[in-house]
C-alpha cells in the first residue's frame, strides 16, 4: 500500500478535493484517514467570506509627519 500526504478542506457536501497530481496516479479506489489539528478545528464553512471594502478617500488628507510619529 502506498501513501501520499496533502492538505485540503472538507466542503459543505462532505466531499474533499484531491490534488490532480495524485488523482492521475492513484486510481478510483482509495483508503482515507482523516487527521486534523484541534486548534484549527473551527469550521470556516458557515463564516461569511471577506470580499471587498469600499472606503471613500475624497476628503482624506495624508500627513506623512503625523503617520511617522512615534
Amino acid at each position: 500500500m502506498n501513501a501520499v500526504e496533502f492538505q485540503t478542506t472538507i466542503r459543505e457536501d462532505g466531499s474533499i478535493e484531491v490534488p490532480y497530481e495524485h488523482v492521475k496516479s492513484v486510481g478510483k479506489s482509495v483508503k482515507v484517514i482523516l487527521l486534523w489539528n484541534e486548534r484549527l478545528k473551527t469550521s470556516t464553512i458557515n463564516k461569511p467570506r471577506f470580499s471587498a471594502v469600499s472606503i471613500k478617500t475624497n476628503d482624506f488628507k495624508f500627513d506623512r509627519e503625523y503617520a511617522n510619529e512615534r
